[in-house]
């Protein structure tokens, strides 16, 4: 393709005209250029691998001066494997200190193969290590024999968003007719990956995309816009590279990103936040352009247009530089990183994987956790939790329970910290609750916090199998019934000046069909509270009590509270009753010697309660 072609030739360039771009690097390092505004916001900030494959191969395009210094000398430029590994851990630990949370996956010396499983494993564990997330990925996008598949799966291990080449799809956009089929290929890619879990595919520009034009349903378009107009924006994004775009468009002043942005302001999800000089060249057919990439700040290209246009809708700012140096991306991470109020909360929120489930599971008996944590610079409010879907899927996903509007403001993390302090993170359990046999569902968790929108989503996806959860039952009225015998209990006679203890009981039946049940007694009475009286006399010793039942018989008795109203426990049931249970109610009162008792009857009307927290 043109595009790619033109971008080898100014790598090219770029690499010999090394000791300009660094001059005028270093002047950019001491004052912010106007041209890049604030800044992305920041938890968005991420980086193109592609930058980096010389680097961690051999060692070389460090550029000067070097800001990775924790390389052994044994590893400068060794290509052993254990060195490329060290160089490249020595790479996310820059990129971490520059603040960046995100990078784009490149091919790349010891980049795990689409189907090492442990390799690609192992890769994550890295990039979780230094804090970094895999936005996209760089590679091939086929849909011919099984490759596809693979890559999908590789990506969900990687934790990609979006997946995607350094270009488009086969066959390519050469003419009108394959541009079609081009847009049908992305969305039948596209499809399986958001239904795999990952996210949409994505295409890439050059100046290729731009530079070919057709009429398409009668209007000239170019084939970017044909691709646009002609694909699913559910399975299919774009990443625009400015520099390439404004190139295409001979424009330095970012208009031209930034009205493909606006026009197509659901579907441009990730920018290649390029630099570069030489942009006003001439256009195709005569095509003689020559701009060249530059770090992120010292070219000619104006991005606060672009970073207006994208706020609110662009996920992930990836900075590039094609034949830059390390050096040079110390200088474009300097530039880019956001400031005033570019200095946000971020949300990042992973999609989970939900177990194959048959229609009519309960959204509780199959909920899965997904951790909503802050990247940003800033603390990150959530408010809101829902599930919204393009597809009608909402109804088969449920949040079931969450920490996260309740948990206050998210901090950001300081990973750099000794000892690190983790990211601000809350929780939210989510059910797949399928409807339907044999179906995919698609939906996303929507977020409302104080971040940027276009991080507010998760992409949820979940497989019903051919099975259907059917129910039958009846139904259990709650049921607390206490019933007491005659009501009734008598001691008999009090013996004047005789010490003994006198029992008596009252039978009584409980029917509870709460998870547990307690069964006490209360002395409603302010009058001498607890005790038995008779007219204005009372017993001195309190009225004890207490309840048997077959897994009970012999319970300690208790003595009534002396306060009125007050309850005394005198029997737990901790399930329900097996149709009526006996209980015996046993009643207890002492009376001493010297006890004065006054003729006539000693009396105390006491209530008995079967009560529950459980139903």
């Amino acid at each position: 393709m043109k595009g790619i072609t033109r971008r080898a030739r100014a790598c090219a360039v770029a690499a010999a005209a090394g000791a300009v771009a660094l001059a005028g690097a270093a002047s950019a390092q001491a004052q912010r250029p106007a041209s890049v505004g604030d800044g992305v916001p920041t938890g968005q900030m991420g980086v193109q691998m592609f930058n980096y494959g010389s680097y961690i191969s051999n060692g070389s395009s460090t550029g000067t001066p070097n800001p990775i210094t924790s390389v052994s000398t044994a590893c400068l430029t060794s290509t052993t494997t254990a060195c490329r590994r060290e160089r490249l851990e020595a790479l996310f630990a820059f990129l971490q200190r520059k603040g960046l949370t995100n990078i784009e996956l490149f091919s790349h010396a010891t980049f795990p193969a689409q189907n090492d499983i442990p390799g690609l494993i192992e890769y994550r564990q890295l990039l979780d290590k230094y804090g970094l997330h895999a936005g996209g990925w760089h590679g091939t996008v086929t849909d011919v024999g099984p490759a596809w598949t693979e890559r999908v799966a590789a990506a969900k291990i990687l934790g990609a968003d979006f997946i995607g080449s350094g270009g488009t799809a086969s066959p390519g956009v050469g003419t009108y007719q394959n541009t079609l089929l081009t847009a049908q290929a992305l969305n039948r890619l596209g499809k399986e990956s958001v239904e795999a879990g990952v996210g949409p595919v994505y295409i890439h520009n050059h100046t290729g995309e731009f530079d070919a034009r057709y009429v398409d349903d009668g209007v000239l378009k170019s084939a970017w816009q044909i691709l646009m107009d002609r694909t699913d924006p559910r399975y299919v994004a774009a990443e625009i590279d400015v520099f390439w775009a404004q190139d295409a468009f001979n424009d330095v002043t970012g208009t031209a990103s930034a009205t493909l942005i606006n026009g197509n302001p659901t579907r441009v999800q990730l920018l290649h936040m390029k630099d570069g000089i030489n942009v006003e060249g001439q256009p195709a057919p005569d095509n003689s352009r020559s701009g060249s990439p530059r770090a992120f700040g010292t070219g000619e290209i104006d991005f606060r247009p672009v970073l207006t246009a994208a706020k609110n809708r662009v996920r992930y700012y990836h900075q590039e530089h094609d034949g830059g140096t390390i050096a040079d991306a110390d200088v474009s991470f300097t530039n880019l990183k956001g400031v005033g109020p570019a200095v946000v909360g971020t949300v990042l929120g992973l999609p989970p994987t939900f177990p194959s489930v048959a229609a009519g599971t309960p959204a509780a008996e199959n909920a899965v956790s997904v951790t909503l944590q802050n990247t940003g610079d800033a603390p990150l409010t959530i408010t809101g939790l829902s599930i919204g879907s393009d597809t009608g899927d909402a109804g088969d996903f449920s949040i079931v329970s969450q920490t996260c509007t309740t948990a206050g403001a998210l901090a950001p993390g300081q990973l750099l910290a000794t000892p690190p302090v983790p990211r601000g993170a809350c929780t939210v359990r989510i059910g797949f609750k399928p409807t339907r046999t044999n179906y995919r569902s698609v939906a996303r968790l929507q977020i409302t916090s104080n971040s940027d929108d276009a991080t507010e989503r998760v992409l949820l996806t979940g497989q019903s199998t051919a099975d259907v959860i059917g129910t039958v039952g009846g139904d259990v009225a709650s049921t607390l019934a206490l019933s007491l015998g005659s009501g009734t209990a008598s001691f008999g006679s009090f013996l004047p000046a005789t010490a003994r203890t006198y029992d008596t009981a009252i039978g009584a039946s409980v029917v509870s069909t709460a998870g547990s049940a307690t069964l006490s007694v209360t002395d409603p009475s302010g009058t001498a509270t607890g005790r038995l009286v008779n007219g204005t006399f009372s017993l001195p010793t309190p009225l004890q009590v207490r309840a048997a039942n077959a897994a009970n018989p012999s319970p300690a008795y208790a003595s009534l509270s002396t306060t009125a109203g007050t309850p005394v426990e005198l029997l737990g049931l901790s399930t329900p009753t097996a149709g009526a249970e006996d209980v015996t109610i046993g009643l207890r009162q002492s009376i001493g010697a010297s006890d004065m008792l006054r003729t006539g009857r000693y009396s105390k009307s006491l209530t008995f309660t079967l009560s529950t927290t459980t139903p």
